[in-house]
C-alpha cells in the first residue's frame, strides 16, 4: 500500500469545499475561512455572526466563504500543517490540539499558572509578540485573536471526592500538560477531540473527561456524566491566525481593517470566557440562573483546600518541568522567555531558568 503524502491527507477532505468557492472579481479579496466546533456558544453567538457580518459589512471588498470543522470533518489535530500549507487563508485553531507540533505555544495556557480568567488574559497578551513571532517564522502563520472557551474543569460519570479518586481513571485531555496533571495523581490521560467524548462516556471508554463547564453544557455531557469536579486546569486558549502568504498579499487598509474587526470579535470572547465558567456549572447542576445553556441535573463536587494545594504541588513538579523539557527541544531560550512574559504576567517563574 502505497502511503499518503501530507498534501493527500489535508487536500482532499477539502475539495468540494475549495471547488464551490466561487470565482471573486479581481479587486476583492476572497477568504477561505474555517471555524470552530459548531456545538458551542463562542460559535454560534460570536464567531458564525462575525464572519456573516465580516461578509456583509465590507462586501465592496471582502468575499467570505466560512465552514466550521464538522462540516469537514476536521478535528484539528492537523491545523499547523494546514496553515502553513495554504489550506485556508484564516483558521481557528485550538491550542492543546497544536502542541503536539510546537509545545511552545502551549505556554500561554499551561495547567495552573493563571488562577482565573482575568489573569489568563494578561499572560495570552504578554505571550502574545512571541506567539505571532513563532507563528510566522516556523509555521507561515499570522496571529489575529487568543482568547479562551473559560476554566476547563472535569466531568466523571461516577463519584469522586477529589483527587485522590483519580487513581486508575482513564480522563479525556486535551494537551500535555493536562495529561502530566493527571498522570501524577494516577489517572490516564486519553487524548481525544471534541466531538468523540459524549459517545466516549457514554459507553465507559473514558471515565471522565476534561472541558469547560459550559463547552460541555452546550454538548450535552450532562446527559452522560453526573457529576462536575471545578477544579480548574487551564482556559482552553483558542486562537484565530491567517496564512503569512495570504496576510502578505493583502494591502495595509484591507490588514488594518481585519486587525480591528479581529480584535473586536476577540474582546467579545473574553467577556463570554469569563461568565462561562459559573453559567455553564448553573446549567449543569440546575441551580441558579442559566443564561447561556442547557438545564442538567449533575452533582458538584467541592474543590477542598488540600486538593489545591496539591495541585499547585503537581504544576512545579509535573507540569512546568515538563513543559520545560518539551519547550526547549526546538527552542533552548523557551523557558526564559516565558519568565519575561507569561510567567511574569502571572507571578510564576519556571526554577533554574
Amino acid at each position: 500500500m502505497k502511503r499518503k503524502t501530507l498534501a493527500q491527507v489535508v487536500m482532499v477532505p477539502m475539495c468540494a469545499f475549495l471547488l464551490s468557492l466561487p470565482v471573486q472579481a479581481a479587486d476583492k479579496v476572497s477568504i477561505r475561512a474555517l471555524g470552530g466546533f459548531t456545538k458551542q456558544i463562542q460559535s454560534t453567538l460570536v464567531e458564525q455572526p462575525f464572519f456573516e457580518e465580516l461578509a456583509t459589512k465590507h462586501s465592496d471588498r471582502l468575499d467570505v466563504q466560512f465552514r466550521t470543522m464538522d462540516e469537514l470533518g476536521q478535528k484539528g489535530f492537523q491545523a499547523l500543517r494546514q496553515l502553513k500549507a495554504g489550506v485556508f487563508d484564516i483558521m481557528e485553531m485550538q491550542l492543546g490540539y497544536i502542541s503536539g507540533e510546537d509545545a511552545f505555544f502551549q505556554g500561554v495556557d499551561l495547567v495552573g499558572v493563571a488562577p482565573d480568567v482575568e489573569t489568563a488574559r494578561k499572560v495570552a497578551d504578554a505571550y502574545r509578540e512571541e506567539f505571532d513571532s513563532r507563528l510566522q517564522k516556523k509555521f507561515n502563520g499570522k496571529l489575529l485573536a487568543i482568547w479562551p472557551y473559560g476554566d476547563q474543569v472535569f466531568w466523571f460519570k461516577e463519584k469522586i471526592n477529589g483527587l485522590d479518586d483519580f487513581q486508575g481513571k482513564k480522563i479525556r485531555v486535551f494537551s500535555r500538560p493536562m495529561a502530566e496533571f493527571v498522570k501524577h495523581f494516577g489517572a490516564t490521560g486519553v487524548s481525544m477531540a471534541f466531538p468523540e467524548v459524549y459517545t466516549s462516556l457514554q459507553r465507559g471508554v473514558i471515565d471522565g473527561a476534561v472541558t469547560g463547564a459550559l463547552a460541555g453544557n452546550t454538548a450535552s455531557w450532562y446527559e452522560v456524566a453526573n457529576y462536575l469536579y471545578p477544579m480548574p486546569v487551564g482556559f482552553s486558549i483558542q486562537v484565530h491566525v491567517a496564512n503569512l502568504d495570504f496576510w502578505n498579499k493583502l494591502d495595509q487598509q484591507t490588514r488594518d481593517l481585519l486587525t480591528a474587526e479581529f480584535q473586536a470579535m476577540e474582546d467579545k470572547l473574553w467577556q463570554i470566557g469569563a461568565e462561562a465558567t459559573q453559567d455553564g456549572i448553573n446549567c449543569n447542576t440546575g441551580v441558579g440562573d442559566c443564561k447561556y445553556g442547557k438545564p442538567g441535573n449533575m452533582t458538584l463536587i467541592s474543590v477542598s483546600q488540600e486538593d489545591r494545594q496539591r495541585m499547585k504541588e503537581a504544576v512545579e513538579q509535573a507540569v512546568l518541568p515538563e513543559w520545560v523539557e518539551s519547550a526547549t527541544k526546538t527552542d533552548e531560550k523557551a523557558a526564559a522567555i516565558w519568565n519575561e512574559t507569561a510567567g511574569a504576567a502571572a507571578g510564576v517563574t519556571i526554577s533554574g531558568k
